[in-house]
């Protein structure tokens, strides 16, 4: 409460957004909703007039003298304030007014997409923060200071950073499948073991996602018409600079520094030393788009505050939509784990009540065996902080076997090409829709000749694997230069769980893009962050290490080479996998 009150000083709330319209819609129980059409300023001098479309629901016994707090809602990427609208009936019966409504360039809002820009979307959402203070029944903490919570996904969770960054008012929020640094996320470069990552060299294009999500936004208007006139653009529904972003990404192979600044400029990266409240990150194993790393790169940076922060990893992502049964459910808490971390983290924090909001690390088990027709609970692995568990070292042998100790190296390499055009490459997933057939009868492949592999035998017992793997080895490009991104050596690393039976599983489609400087005949160290997993090898299976030249949802190097990983004895090298021990995956039991 005294950081908050430090925050609020000399904090001026902005003009609250002019209501043009409002329509009267059915309630239901225990509360009324109506339809909300707002007027904002926002931009550089708040230059630029946008209307947001969105929905209000308010409870049934909220009043001036019996006020509640605000949670405000926003969508993902292409969708609209009518995503959260079954949030927003199962949260307002419950004490809590909501606001739900469609982001800049979506949903039927005026204005063009600008990334949850904190000038742009950030504040959008504050003069939403002002115009709710006037609400009689909405719960103030003090003069135009209405107790206000933030909650959505994705897109919709980049916004909450935005705001809080700009707005003081905000009091806590709860980011689900978001981004710590939008230049990572989708133009990634792992060749560091820290947990913000290096961009120089600068990054790997994920050229299907970036092209799918260019694709949605462009139809974004024609589809939502706004009643603002959208400012004129070149690259129709965007600021004209995202289209110029990816054209010049997709034609370099990588992102120039101008595209790394502004995709970085509207991420929490840049604005994490802002965000000083409490906040609940929930980010998803199934998540090629934004994966685990980001989630731990943002609660790192909250614990680095001081701030109250609490990491759920649950089963669901941008890759599998679907959440495990009884994981979240709007309809009710016994079926929905999720739902209930949800509404205990906002009566802590918005209600001010006495209630367990759990330990501070919780993981969802794919592997534990419940009963699915109540909640997800018991497959929720418990830590009081991150990492969960300790590093089981598998190190590198010439011989391409990963084995547990260093005295068992032996020297050899794995040499293998980039082929030219980097075709045929390999195959880790169809972005976006690999959940879906005919994507999700496609299993992953490498060609032969263009990757390098390091396997255990068959495993004695069972592994679970908990964190973010971290590899390290040597390498040797023929071609490879160091003076220009684009003939620059790209490689991808990644884990596969082979069955007894050859059946191989490339945990939930993840793989590790890393550009790397090096001259023709140089030996690099490289260390290699991979995407952190959930993942039980079992008995009898074999982990196989997976270093390749191509990746066809990437654009990798375009200089055809030979590549060379070595293995020293005297100097040995590892795979560095996170693992927990049974004593570690106790389940989170009653909260109290």
């Amino acid at each position: 409460a005294a950081g908050q009150h430090a925050r609020l000083a000399g904090f001026v709330a902005p003009p609250p957004a002019q209501v043009t319209s409002s329509s009267q819609a059915a309630g239901g129980t225990g509360y009324q909703a109506s339809m909300m059409h707002f007027v904002v300023h926002v931009g550089p001098g708040h230059s630029t007039v946008c209307t947001i479309l969105g929905e209000i629901f308010v409870p049934t016994a909220a009043s001036a003298s019996s006020p509640d707090p605000v949670i405000l809602t926003t969508n993902g990427f292409g969708g609209s304030f009518a995503d959260q609208v079954p949030l927003a009936q199962y949260a307002a019966p419950r004490g809590y007014v909501v606001l739900t409504y469609s982001g800049l360039g979506f949903g039927g809002s005026g204005c063009n997409i600008e990334l949850d820009s904190p000038i742009w979307d950030g504040e959008a959402a504050s003069q939403l923060i002002s115009w709710l203070s006037y609400r009689p029944e909405v719960l103030k903490d003090g003069p135009a200071d209405p107790r206000v919570g933030m909650i959505g996904g994705s897109y919709g969770g980049g916004v909450q950073f935005s705001t809080a960054a700009i707005d003081p008012r905000v009091d806590t929020i709860i980011p689900i499948i978001t981004w710590n640094d939008l230049a990572y996320s989708l133009a990634p470069n792992n060749g560091s073991a820290a947990f913000h990552y290096t961009d120089n060299p600068p990054g790997v294009l994920k050229w299907q996602w970036t092209s799918l999500f260019t694709a949605d936004g462009l139809s974004e208007a024609p589809q939502n018409p706004s009643s603002t006139p959208v400012p004129p653009s070149s690259c129709p529904g965007f600021d004209p600079r995202i289209c110029e972003a990816y054209a010049e990404s997709a034609a370099l192979g990588y992102p120039p520094d101008w595209v790394v600044s502004m995709l970085r400029s509207d991420s929490m990266a840049s604005f994490a030393k802002h965000v000083r409240i409490p906040v609940m990150l929930m980010q998803g194993e199934g998540d090629t788009l934004f994966n685990i790393n980001e989630a731990v790169a943002n609660y790192n940076d909250l614990r680095a505050n001081g701030d109250p922060v609490k990491l759920v990893i649950q089963s669901w992502g941008h890759s599998n939509s679907t959440p495990a049964p009884g994981e979240l459910s709007y309809t009710s808490a016994a079926h929905g784990y999720e739902t209930s971390l949800i509404i205990d983290w906002f009566a802590k924090y918005l209600k001010h009540q006495n209630v367990s909001t759990g330990p501070a690390v919780e993981y969802f088990r794919p592997w534990v065996a419940y009963n699915t027709g109540g909640s997800a609970e018991p497959a929720y692995g418990t830590a009081s902080s991150w990492p969960v568990g300790g590093t089981l070292d598998l190190y590198l042998s010439g011989d391409g076997s990963l084995v547990r100790s260093a005295q068992d190296v032996s020297p050899g390499s794995k040499s293998f090409v980039n082929p030219p055009g980097a075709q045929p490459g390999s195959y880790s997933e169809t972005s976006g829709v690999q959940n879906m057939s005919p994507f999700s009868n496609i299993g992953p492949t490498d060609p032969p000749g263009t990757y390098a592999s390091f396997e255990t035998p068959p495993l004695p017992a069972s592994i679970d694997s908990v964190g973010i793997p971290v590899v390290r080895f040597r390498l040797t490009a023929a071609a490879a230069s160091s003076l220009t991104p684009a003939d620059q050596a790209v490689l991808f690393g990644k884990i596969y769980d082979v069955a007894p039976s050859g059946a191989v599983t490339l945990v939930e489609n993840l793989v590790s893009p890393t550009r790397i400087a090096v001259l023709p005949g140089q030996q690099r160290l490289v260390t290699m962050t991979l995407p952190g997993i959930v993942h039980r090898y079992v008995v009898g299976d074999r982990i196989e290490l997976v270093i390749a030249a191509t990746d066809q949802a990437y654009l990798g190097s375009r200089i055809p080479d030979a590549l060379t990983i070595s293995v020293d004895p005297v100097h040995p090298t590892a795979l560095s996998l996170p693992v927990v021990s049974p004593q570690d995956e106790t389940s989170g039991g009653p909260r109290a």
